[in-house]
């Protein structure tokens, strides 16, 4: 099982937590995994909604999320060239 979450799953993840349901689909359940496992909690501007980062930036406030893109442009990112990292005790990756 992969250590990520697929954006286009946080809202379906989400609205089902809201209800109180697990998902059936396994993508789906996996993302809601790592939603509850969230310990970086935000809380909506306007109402106060108590919900992970990654929610408040994907679903909440998708537009807050697209306008920090240009304020807080990302740099490009260089091609990988040999062997992917693989992690090692204390954090730092050797290749």
């Amino acid at each position: 099982m992969h250590q990520f979450m697929d954006a286009a799953d946080v809202k379906p993840a989400w609205d089902l937590m809201q209800r109180g349901q697990a998902s059936d689909n396994p993508r789906i359940r996996a993302t809601q995994e790592r939603l509850a496992a969230c310990h970086y909690v935000m809380a909506h501007p306007e109402n106060g909604t108590l919900a992970p980062a990654c929610v408040q930036h994907s679903v909440l406030d998708p537009q807050e999320n697209r306008d920090l893109r240009t304020l807080l442009p990302m740099p490009a990112v260089r091609p990988r060239t040999g062997p992917p990292a693989v992690p090692v005790p204390g954090g730092r990756a050797a290749r």
